[in-house]
């Protein structure tokens, strides 16, 4: 699977404006089976309750289910479970919490959304990229400050971006390299998923949680 999104990312880089019209199919049992291998066991569950370990226990039926869903269109997210997290300021943070399954089909979309855009972010983009760390950027920013001409340093934030993610926008940006009707279906199927709050259901008509796919999706 490696050497398949490889190939794609080396596709992308050689072809600027190219568009990629039929690339859900890569997401299978074998993509998502290397997802299951990589995914952290450790993570908080969703509403649904199930943990690595136990989907795990069934792996092939529950990826020949899941994959089965996929052909026949038919596959939905759940709600993501919706928690407070404390700041240090003494604010808080929404974070959103996924089905397993569902964080599986998340980190497929990512792998191959990465493998196409990826080529073309400036290397000075640090956020949410593979094999990069807060680290990284504040090492190249000080050498940027030390060896080139500096003026000022604004450090700016988007207040509630991920609360107020518009879907529309961010389908059509997909959809500027990639039009297949697979995946735009799954990206709006998550975008929509909505979330549990004190066990009360929410429609998510803007927005996407911190802590999804979309997540990554900013910094595209």
């Amino acid at each position: 699977m490696e050497t398949k999104l490889e190939r794609i990312s080396q596709r992308s880089k050689e072809n600027p404006e190219m568009v990629f019209t039929s690339i859900g199919h890569f997401i299978n049992k074998e993509m998502l089976k290397e997802c299951h291998e990589k995914m952290d066991g450790d993570k908080a569950v969703g509403i649904d309750g199930v943990t690595k370990e136990e989907y795990g226990r069934k792996l092939e039926e529950n990826l020949d289910k899941l994959v089965e869903r996929l052909k026949k269109k038919s596959y939905r997210p759940q709600p993501a479970r919706r928690v407070e997290i404390r700041k240090e300021n003494g604010k808080t943070r929404p974070l959103s919490i996924y089905c397993y399954e569902d964080k599986l089909m998340q980190e497929a979309l990512r792998w191959l959304l990465e493998a196409v855009f990826e080529p073309h972010f400036y290397d000075e983009m640090m956020g949410f990229r593979p094999n990069r760390s807060c680290h990284m950027a504040l090492k190249k920013l000080n050498v940027m400050m030390e060896k080139c001409p500096t003026n000022y340093v604004l450090d700016a934030d988007i207040k509630g971006f991920f609360d107020h993610i518009d879907h529309e926008w961010a389908v059509k940006f997909i959809e500027s390299r990639i039009k297949d009707p697979n995946i735009t279906r799954l990206v709006r199927r998550m975008l929509k998923a909505g979330i549990m709050r004190d066990f009360q259901y929410e429609e998510t008509e803007e927005g996407s949680g911190q802590g999804s796919l979309c997540e990554a999706l900013h910094s595209f």
